[in-house]
């Protein structure tokens, strides 16, 4: 078994025999192929989602068993030779080459393999703590402490990840991430002084709470129906607005901007806000947010680059990137 290696997703190139932990996203049915039964399915780690295809012989009994033994967020170690498919790496399991699928038991894996996870989470939730104490405003200061004085919010909302892929996709992330976009917006607010400080800082933390109803973290990040149905925006507006609702005499013009800066984050309709922005602290928010998403995911594409090329095409971007310094 010395020729297969232990490799992350990122790190696998074509004819590579590895053996690797991976986490299940989903299966396919099993089918007949030429010489016998095969199934399909989609795993993951930390650097990224690879296909897997699993060559069963002439025993479908065989191939079943280890397909019945599958499910989704399930962790599995991997044997197996990677191969390429219309452009894309894929992995090829043959049990003749004895090569397998085998699912692992809590405790025999470190979910930290599977799903990145930044080191400096708590040192972020006190600087997010410092940075609520920055707001002077009462009715804003109330609904911040009503917030995430709330240990289990807080615990989702420092844990969980900002995106499934485009930016700060870690653990962690979504603190990270709502701790740039406000520190991008306190810059904003020393060229602009004539902004309202505090429905700045108030709007910048609470423009992604909607992401803790949004996402769950198992052995992968996924969406909740919830987050698809719905979406994060309108999921943080609602939440808010029942925050608002328990907090006596708030002042009805503050709660239309502090709604009105999470609802239209996006900028534009096209991009997911129902309205766009119409106060400057809106129009902030919005621009630190997309900078801040647009710059992480693209220091992300630049670390992760493997090529020997100085330029990468990048299809979220639809242009060149600049790799050749890496």
């Amino acid at each position: 078994m010395s020729e297969y290696s232990r490799k992350t997703v990122a790190e696998m190139r074509k004819n590579d025999k590895i053996e690797s932990i991976l986490s299940v996203h989903y299966t396919k049915p099993v089918q007949e192929y030429r010489f016998g039964t095969m199934f399909e399915i989609r795993v993951s780690d930390r650097t990224g989602q690879i296909t897997v295809k699993f060559w069963g012989g002439d025993d479908p009994a065989k191939v079943l068993q280890v397909y019945d033994s599958l499910g989704k967020d399930c962790v599995v170690r991997i044997r197996g030779t990677v191969g390429e498919y219309r452009g894309q790496l894929e992995l090829a399991v043959n049990p003749k080459e004895d090569e397998g699928v085998w699912v692992l038991k809590e405790g025999e894996y470190d979910i930290r393999e599977l799903i990145p996870c930044r080191e400096d989470i708590p040192q972020l939730v006190d600087r997010f703590y410092e940075m609520i104490k920055e707001v002077k405003d009462t009715h804003y200061s109330a609904l911040l402490s009503k917030i995430f004085d709330d240990k289990e919010f807080m615990k989702h909302f420092s844990e969980y990840p900002a995106s499934l892929t485009l930016h700060s996709n870690e653990l962690g992330g979504l603190i990270y991430h709502t701790l740039n976009v406000a520190d991008h917006c306190l810059l904003s607010w020393e060229q602009h002084n004539q902004m309202d400080r505090d429905l700045l800082i108030a709007g910048a933390l609470l423009h992604d709470v909607g992401k803790v109803d949004s996402f769950v973290v198992t052995t992968n990040i996924d969406q909740t129906p919830t987050g698809i149905f719905l979406g994060h925006l309108v999921i943080g507006t609602a939440f808010v607005q029942s925050k608002i609702e328990e907090i006596a005499d708030f002042p009805e013009d503050k709660r239309n901007k502090i709604l009105h800066v999470i609802l239209s984050h996006h900028g534009r309709k096209e991009w997911g806000s129902p309205v766009e922005p119409a106060i400057p602290e809106a129009l902030a928010v919005h621009f630190a947010d997309d900078f801040d998403a647009k710059l992480d995911y693209m220091l992300v594409r630049r670390k992760e680059a493997s090529t020997d090329d100085d330029w990468i095409w990048d299809s979220r971007f639809r242009r060149h990137i600049w790799v050749g310094d890496q």
